[in-house]
């Protein structure tokens, strides 16, 4: 195959193809208005910086309590799609009714429907994917699809964006209104798409058995050092972008200017994302994963740096290498280390990691800027990001049977250097 041209796999037929990169289309798409806006809507009802912490790191947190039963209910009656019409109906409503919430509460109870479904739907993709390819082909295959999860972030965001610029008011509450009572009707599309997405049947499988018995999912020692060194990684990395928009407003930006920062950064996103899987394939989880730890901490400590729009979201294009990379590889090596029976168990508890950092790191985070302000908290999760890449560089080990070719000259990269 030229090195120019990435397929997806042969294992999945293209009509799937299509199917499952509308699905992930539709998932991505609904970040691209939640991510940038859910800050500046919460600050427009008048939450401080610590309020806003508490709802979004209490939301997650209610919501990832539930993401072990999902996992295990899916694996249990061997099918995802049920649960994923009913986590994206229940997303929907959540957010079309943030219009009615007045209290804090009131945002509490709807982010943590609105997570729990956010959160379960983007696990759902790898999950989906992951039995349906081998593991050799894992990486390429999940980000050849995932691509198509970015585009459909920067069609919505952008779109958003020109929407709010229309108006000279438009961080207030009564605009940023038009933008929940259209957004979260993707959720609806998400749940329509899932009537017909592939959902594969553990093989052998009797789907008339609903009683049959459920694996219990293997926790190697490498998925623990995983598994902590990303709960580090996501502390920092979404911890400080929940104010990062709040941040871009401070500096002057409009809305325009906030959703080009978040767009400008998934556009560089899908050019990483193209080559990461497959690299991953071919050179290793590990070595591609290490870039990504390595430049997290630098990107935020030069957020604490920059002083104007302009200068924030060329900081923000860094983002398309960390989750151009992150994005994909995590959820391949995630199912590197599960089988049919527990893949649905094992993303579980990624989701679970992403949700328990993203209840946390709000919370903290929150308290720093309001005592020291937006470059103290920049920093201090930069600190975070260092330790996170200090574990996953003593601690982790790769996963795949990989070319040696390379690994041979740089063998520090191919496992911890203890283990070696």
């Amino acid at each position: 195959m030229p090195a120019t041209r990435l397929s997806v796999s042969p294992e999945i037929s293209r009509r799937n193809q299509v199917l499952l990169s509308l699905f992930l289309f539709s998932v991505t798409s609904t970040f691209g208005f939640l991510q940038p806006f859910t800050p500046l809507y919460l600050q427009s009802a008048g939450m401080d910086p610590g309020q806003i912490g508490w709802i979004f790191g209490l939301g997650s947190g209610i919501g990832l309590l539930v993401q072990p039963l999902w996992g295990r209910l899916t694996d249990r009656i061997d099918s995802r799609r049920p649960i994923i019409i009913l986590s994206a109906i229940g997303a929907g409503i959540a957010y079309l009714s943030f219009h009615l919430a007045t209290l804090p509460w009131h945002f509490l109870v709807l982010m943590a429907i609105g997570s729990n479904g956010s959160i379960y739907l983007n696990s759902a993709g790898g999950t989906l994917i992951g039995r349906m390819v081998s593991r050799e082909r894992g990486g390429a295959a999940y980000a050849n699809l995932r691509v198509w999860g970015s585009v459909g972030y920067i069609v919505v965001t952008l779109a958003t964006g020109l929407l709010l610029t229309q108006s000279s008011t438009g961080f207030d509450r009564a605009m940023l209104n038009r933008v929940y009572q259209v957004g979260p009707l993707l959720f609806f599309l998400i749940a329509a798409i899932a009537l017909w997405i592939p959902d594969e049947k553990t093989p052998n499988s009797d789907p008339d058995a609903p009683k049959r018995a459920v694996s219990k999912a293997p926790f190697p020692e490498n998925l623990k050092w995983f598994l902590l060194s990303y709960f580090l990684y996501v502390f920092a990395l979404y911890g400080a972008s929940n104010f990062l928009s709040i941040y871009m407003r401070q500096v002057g930006g409009n809305p325009l200017w906030v959703t080009g920062m978040f767009a400008a950064g998934v556009v560089c996103e899908v050019i990483v994302m193209r080559w990461s899987g497959r690299l991953s394939d071919t050179y290793g989880r590990r070595p591609i994963l290490l870039i990504a730890y390595l430049l997290l901490p630098i990107r935020l400590a030069l957020y604490a740096a920059a002083s104007a729009p302009l200068g924030v979201l060329a900081v923000q294009i860094l983002h398309g290498i960390n989750f151009g990379i992150m994005g994909a590889i995590a959820v391949a090596l995630i199912n590197d280390l599960a089988t049919n029976d527990t893949r649905g168990q094992a993303q579980a508890r990624l989701a679970m990691v992403t949700g328990f950092s993203s209840a946390t790191a709000p919370i903290l985070l929150g308290k720093i800027v309001e005592a020291f302000g937006m470059h103290a908290m920049f920093l201090s999760a930069a600190a975070i990001g260092v330790a996170g890449a200090a574990v996953f560089f003593f601690k982790v080990e790769e996963t795949i049977e990989v070319s040696g070719v390379v690994l041979k000259s740089l063998k520090w990269l191919a496992n911890p250097p203890q283990r070696r």
